[in-house]
């Protein structure tokens, strides 16, 4: 009689929780667009759309571009990422991610021409490479509020360029990035 009774009490509580798990694996999220809030004020951007393709695995798009003032050199980068997310909550908790991607890197080359010289050009020009990246990262994400439909991200990792010598053969440009991320992004179904 005691065995049936706890299974009784076991199958009413499974029967009450059954339609709140339901009902948060349907209103869960499966899509987050983000964004560097801070970036902006400084003249750069950082931006990124992912998506839920499995319970544990999601798909992301990401681009940016970052502007060093003080020497002139900026980074321009768009990857697609693949991310997996060892607890099977895609698009909440730490997540491992690698991407392919095409990056562009640009410096200004100053030129300081005495006035003995009046007929060379001594203006600054811009030159810039471009080429393929590949990158990892990790991150730690959370969805905030009732709805979760709020989204704030930390992480880093690297990027490798795969860029050669800059024409005219000047220095080379820079093959490993340390990267960084902070978004705070808006998910959706």
């Amino acid at each position: 009689m005691l065995r049936r009774s706890l299974a009784a009490i076991a199958l009413s509580f499974g029967v009450l929780a059954a339609p709140a798990s339901v009902a948060y694996a349907q209103s869960a999220p499966k899509r987050i667009i983000s964004v560097n809030p801070f970036l902006p004020l400084a003249g750069s951007f950082q931006g990124e759309f992912e998506q839920k393709v499995r319970d544990n695995l999601s798909v992301a798009v990401s681009g940016s571009h970052i502007d060093f003032d003080d020497d002139g050199t900026r980074y321009t980068n768009a990857d697609v990422k693949l991310r997996l997310y060892p607890n099977e909550k895609a698009l909440r908790g730490f997540a491992i991610a690698s991407g392919l991607g095409v990056g562009r890197q640009s410096e200004v080359e100053y030129y300081a021409c005495p006035a003995i010289y009046p007929g060379l050009d001594c203006t600054n020009k811009r030159r810039s490479v471009a080429g393929a990246t590949f990158s990892v990262e990790m991150h730690y994400q959370w969805l905030l509020g009732s709805k979760r439909s709020t989204a704030v991200t930390i992480g880093g990792g690297a990027k490798r360029y795969f860029i050669d010598d800059a024409p005219n053969g000047y220095e080379v440009f820079e093959q490993f990035m340390p990267t960084f991320r902070l978004t705070i992004g808006y998910a959706f179904r």
